[in-house]
């Protein structure tokens, strides 16, 4: 094959699994490749093991961010085809760069399909975050043929493309707004199944916190700076944009079921006043009883359509689960499944909208460059 590969790859500090990642990369047999690694603040171990690579390393004192070390990358590189990694993901198979060329001939951009990996629930949990972030990328690619929200841990795109759409900026988050940029611009997107990378999960719950929060933020800024071109979106795909939203957040079904079917708390207050009232007035006790009475079954009702509403949305987002695991060749468990309904996703969900009020009340949209 005759198409150059570059492989972009920021760090901070490094780790072995950036090691690896590199050692395998070195050790692909697609010859046309160059690939660039730029580590801020690097260790002395890592940096000691990197200048033993075949590969082109920068080396940056300080912390100098993310976005910063990608341009710098871009701009000593060579390639037609840019390949952007991050540096604790694991590519899978053989011929992994000869593989991404051959998947990428039709497109402009290409996200590869990613899989998680990690003992606990924790781990587990996440990856059926991702299977879902994989298929709102695949329903994005068939339905449009265009990228939306980009995740920027393993991507391709071609040179020609990139410098089209004006290459990475400092924004929050930078991954995101060169999808948003991409998909404006038309470049005709791919998802990636073949080949597919491993992510890691966060390694404790106070990580994934941390992470979260800086998402949650992130998400934020980004609909405030693009909201007018994600208006424009989503009159023209209603329907797709309102499916990626529930699959990708499951619990805004259980939100919306309980926002507009839920007891009113001043029904509530309103039955224990009267219960209270006619405990005091006896000759008030008839009428009390009787509007008490109503009242309570009134609450009862309600509280059986929400739980019925709940269960049968919960039993058809299962479903819609398992076929998804089933067409994307993840497992699926129905109680992991659970934990991720009724646990996990209202607490993402709840970070997420504080990041919004965060951002959008306050005007903090202040967030580090994320590592």
């Amino acid at each position: 094959m005759n198409v150059k590969v570059s492989v972009i790859i920021p760090s901070f500090k490094g780790s072995p699994r950036l090691v690896e990642l590199v050692n395998k990369l070195a050790e692909d047999d697609y010859r046309n490749k160059e690939v660039l690694v730029v580590v801020d603040a690097p260790s002395p171990e890592v940096a000691e093991r990197l200048r033993h690579q075949p590969v082109k390393t920068i080396f940056r004192q300080s912390r100098e961010g993310r976005v910063s070390a990608l341009i710098e990358a871009f701009r000593q590189s060579s390639g037609e085809l840019l390949i952007f990694l991050d540096d604790d993901v694991c590519i899978t198979g053989e011929g992994f760069l000869s593989r991404a060329v051959e998947s990428m001939k039709g497109f402009e951009i290409g996200e590869f399909m990613k899989t998680v990996e990690g003992e606990g629930l924790l781990a587990q949990t996440v990856n059926y975050e991702f299977m879902s972030f994989n298929y709102g990328s695949m329903l994005l690619a068939s339905r449009t043929g265009r990228c939306l929200g980009l995740n920027g841990a393993a991507f391709a795109i071609w040179r020609s493309a990139y410098e089209k759409i004006g290459g990475f900026r400092p924004k929050i988050p930078d991954d995101f707004d060169l999808g948003i940029r991409s998909y404006v611009t038309g470049l005709r997107f791919g998802f990636l199944k073949n080949p597919s990378v491993i992510n890691y999960a966060p390694s404790g719950w106070r990580e994934w916190f941390k992470q979260r929060v800086r998402w949650g933020i992130g998400a934020a800024v980004w609909v405030k700076e693009n909201w007018r071109t994600l208006l424009k979106i989503i009159r023209e795909e209603p329907s797709l944009i309102l499916l990626l939203l529930f699959l990708v957040l499951p619990s805004l079904a259980s939100f919306t079921i309980t926002f507009f079917l839920n007891t009113l708390l001043e029904d509530r207050l309103i039955w224990v006043g009267l219960l209270t009232f006619s405990s005091l007035y006896s000759g008030l006790l008839p009428f009390a009883t009787i509007f008490s009475y109503g009242l309570f079954v009134k609450i009862l009702l309600l509280f059986t359509k929400t739980l019925i509403a709940l269960i049968a949305a919960f039993a058809f987002f299962s479903i819609f689960y398992y076929r998804i695991a089933r067409e994307m060749g993840f497992r699926f468990n129905l109680a992991r499944f659970a934990f991720l309904y009724f646990v996990y996703s209202p607490l993402w969900f709840t970070i997420l909208l504080s990041g919004f009020i965060r951002v959008f009340i306050f005007n903090k949209d202040s967030l580090k460059d994320r590592p």
